[in-house]
């Protein structure tokens, strides 16, 4: 098993870069959901979105 890690111990920096992707891109996913959950919640009490909220989501 150390000669596996030894010989292969560069995978670590590109697994490494996926798995920091992956979780970036669950962190956007995660806020995207929650303005589009907040401009829902706006929309069901017939109350105008901000602007900001509006831009954040065309962002």
């Amino acid at each position: 098993m150390a000669e596996v890690f030894r010989d292969h111990w560069w995978l670590m920096f590109p697994v490494g870069f996926m798995a920091l992707g992956t979780f970036r891109a669950w962190l956007h996913y995660r806020a995207r959901r929650e303005v589009v959950l907040a401009l829902r919640d706006l929309a069901a009490r017939g109350q105008e979105p901000p602007a900001a909220l509006v831009a954040e989501l065309q962002r």
